[in-house]
């Protein structure tokens, strides 16, 4: 049984959580319904919030009041597939000589501090924007929910070999902390978390997988998929190793292979960009992933901007439901996602068969 932090001394069961413990359980516990509920219901609830943000953003931020007022749309009234898709796409290089205009001139006290966003190099030119404490919780609830769907043990260890700083995390050594991040350890108890450059040499990554003895493994897949191959060439298991996570990067069925093969554990992968937070996780039952629809819209488009169908594979937009400091309407990421049909586990939540990685930019 998981049990969360209590914050008040003396009283430890049943516990009594802080704000924030408090807030995500709350979240949790929505999202816990709110996954079964059939697609045009969860846009129903979509629509309701977006009606909200529109208001918002062609109210406060100059470069959306020009936008509705261009599409002849009426922010306040209730939103539908349709009018959405009057609105244009908000591409990356809108976003970059927008400037402060699409920055709210009245952020909603109740949505906190500002926090400033940055995208990687890796992905274009950068992109700079800001967040919310409250985007900051939608978050750590979707980091939680990715926890819960995939029945992590809280009190196993975490190791992480993703890219840093040059010259910091190297090996042998690597860091270490005695928590998995704020993430996790604001609503439970967690064991400790340790992390690698992935700029280390691969045989050394590989010997000190072996030394920390991680319960789970986070990793970008191609830096996975040579450390498999390895493992299989030395004849090398991980012991003690339940889970592997992947993110950066497309996942392949030939990953999930040699994964299964070198270690035999499961591979968890999941969607998400600096941006809008997670995009979408994969099934508990499946090896397909489940939009974050309580988080954002997200729509897979063809060129000439129709939706695609399962099978289909097209652009991805997305319109990130809680950012009312930089809202982002139908933006279009840079990346192409294949759709899939509904999934055999029941949830009413939308499918994404395959990430299938960056568009190739516009001739």
């Amino acid at each position: 049984m998981r049990i969360p932090h209590s914050t008040v001394p003396g009283i430890v069961h049943p516990a009594l959580p802080g704000r924030m413990a408090a807030l995500l359980m709350s979240l949790l516990y929505q999202l816990d319904q709110t996954q079964w509920l059939t697609p045009e219901a969860l846009f129903a609830e979509q629509a309701r919030q977006l009606r909200v943000l529109f208001a918002h953003a062609a109210a406060s931020v100059p470069f959306y009041g020009r936008r509705f007022a261009a599409a002849g749309l009426d922010p306040d009234a209730a939103v539908t597939r349709e009018t959405l898709h009057r609105l244009p796409v908000l591409r990356r290089s809108d976003l970059q000589s927008a400037g402060a205009t699409i920055g709210t001139t009245a952020l909603p006290k109740s949505h906190g501090k500002r926090h400033a966003l940055e995208t990687s190099a890796t992905t274009g030119a950068p992109v700079s924007l800001y967040g919310t404490e409250i985007t900051g919780i939608f978050w750590r609830a979707c980091v939680m929910r990715e926890h819960l769907w995939h029945e992590r043990r809280m009190d196993g260890k975490l190791a992480a070999i993703r890219p840093a700083r040059p010259g910091a995390a190297m090996a042998p050594l690597g860091l270490s902390s005695d928590s998995w991040g704020r993430a996790s350890g604001a609503l439970f108890p967690t064991g400790p978390a340790v992390l690698l450059n992935a700029a280390s040499p691969l045989p050394a990554q590989l010997d000190w997988l072996l030394r920390e003895r991680p319960t789970y493994l986070i990793s970008l897949p191609s830096n996975l998929a040579a450390l498999a191959r390895l493992s299989v060439e030395e004849g090398v298991s991980l012991p003690g190793l339940e889970q592997v996570m992947t993110v950066g990067e497309p996942v392949t069925a030939a990953l999930r292979d040699i994964v299964r093969q070198a270690w035999d554990v499961p591979l968890k992968d999941s969607y998400s960009c600096e941006e809008a937070g997670y995009l979408a996780m994969q099934c508990p039952e499946q090896e397909v992933l489940h939009v974050q629809s309580e988080n954002l819209l997200l729509e897979v488009v063809g060129n000439d901007g129709r939706p695609c169908v399962p099978g289909e594979a097209g652009r991805v937009l997305v319109t990130s439901l809680h950012n009312f400091a930089t809202p982002l309407i139908r933006y279009e990421l840079g990346d192409l996602a294949e759709v899939g049909a509904p999934c055999a586990c029941g949830r009413g939540l939308p499918v994404i068969a395959r990430v299938l990685g960056r568009a190739p930019a516009a001739g």
